[in-house]
């Protein structure tokens, strides 16, 4: 911002009152006269350049600020704010630093004192490692801080794993675990990963689908690892895989049309939403027939509530719910698909008519 003489020195005036200086006191501290310091205040004229940084100083001002007449209140917030983070940063990183050497140094003296040897000092050196990953390793300043995080937690979460079974005994649980946090990581950081990942050109529209078909093979390599640790790998193929196709058909199909439906979106989430409607009905009968269960629970009757209705009542009322809402979303699509032929036809008929105005005005041979 251009300020004037007059400006400038309106706003000496006034940083020099609200800092509690005299016009002598001011001078004094900048090594020039009283007169001077009157002149800048009166807009007569301006001070020396060299005189800048130390006037911005006194006042309590950035140079920016006394250059341009005007104190920048949002970059003076931003400055504190930066300021009191770097402060809580500081602490925070102090403060967990030596709460967690206490506990591995105390564990480490308790531990040998007690048994003579080393043993639950490993758990807690791995639970302390994992935690000082979890909650100080992002305050530090390194590149990729998130995936070093991601990957650290992982390393010290499989590490207590390991040192825990070592110490008390493997079991069933130890493979589960491990499966357990290993597709918990792919579903939530695959789809990130995959759209930071340096992909061919080809498939980088067709993230979301690859997203979702690494997750289910991973739900699948879950199954089988599940079933095997539990001694029971015979049921991987069925009911296990099939029970998982049966919930993952809808997801699929919703996933599908949301990407690859044209028109406008208002379509696709109508035919996402009648999807859901289906699935509503017919996942949980399809489960029970395949484990070989009694349906008889899922008779409809709406005029009865008991144990035998309810569950098919509550899907009914569910399914007619959401086939509303879906044909809503559908006539919603249909009104703004109308609605944009409508004006790709405007624009396209005034070029028209105004190549026929054009030539209705030529002069004739």
């Amino acid at each position: 911002m251009h300020s004037t003489k007059h400006d400038f020195g309106k706003f000496v005036a006034e940083r020099r009152r609200s800092v509690g200086l005299t016009q002598r006191e001011l001078a004094r501290q900048l090594h020039v006269t009283e007169s001077a310091v009157s002149k800048w205040e009166r807009g007569l004229s301006y001070p020396d350049i060299t005189s800048v940084p130390a006037l911005a100083k006194v006042l309590g001002v950035s140079s920016d600020e006394l250059i341009s007449a005007s104190e920048n209140r949002e970059e003076r917030h931003d400055r504190r704010d930066a300021k009191v983070y770097r402060r809580w940063r500081a602490a925070l990183l102090w403060t967990t630093s030596l709460a967690y050497g206490a506990a591995i140094i105390t564990s480490f003296i308790v531990n040998l004192s007690v048994e003579h040897t080393l043993s639950w000092f490993w758990v807690v050196l791995t639970a302390v490692a994992l935690a000082f990953t979890l909650t100080t390793l992002p305050l530090l300043g390194i590149a990729r801080r998130g995936w070093v995080t991601l990957a650290s937690a992982t390393f010290w979460l499989f590490a207590l794993l390991g040192v825990v079974a070592l110490l008390y005994g493997a079991g069933p649980w130890l493979p589960i675990s491990i499966a357990a946090v290993a597709l918990t990581i792919v579903i939530c950081f695959g789809p990130i990963l995959l759209r930071v990942a340096p992909l061919p050109a080809g498939l980088r529209p067709h993230v979301m689908v690859l997203a979702l078909a690494i997750d289910t093979i991973a739900i699948a390599a879950f199954l089988a690892v599940t079933l095997a640790a539990l001694g029971m790998p015979e049921l991987w193929l069925s009911p296990a895989l099939v029970i998982a196709a049966i919930g993952l058909v809808p997801v699929w199909i919703i996933a599908l049309v949301i990407r690859y439906l044209p028109g406008p979106g208002l379509y696709g989430a109508a035919v996402a939403v009648f999807v859901a409607a289906v699935a509503s009905i017919t996942v949980d009968p399809l489960i029970a027939r395949v484990l070989g269960e009694d349906s008889a629970a899922t008779a409809v009757d709406l005029s009865t509530w008991n144990v035998e209705t309810i569950n098919g009542n509550v899907r009914l009322l569910v399914f007619v719910g959401l086939c509303v809402v879906a044909v809503a979303l559908a006539a919603g699509g249909f009104v703004l698909d109308l609605r944009r032929r409508s004006a790709q036809r405007g624009k396209t008929a005034r070029p028209n008519a105004a190549a026929d105005s054009a030539e209705k005005n030529q002069p004739n041979d």
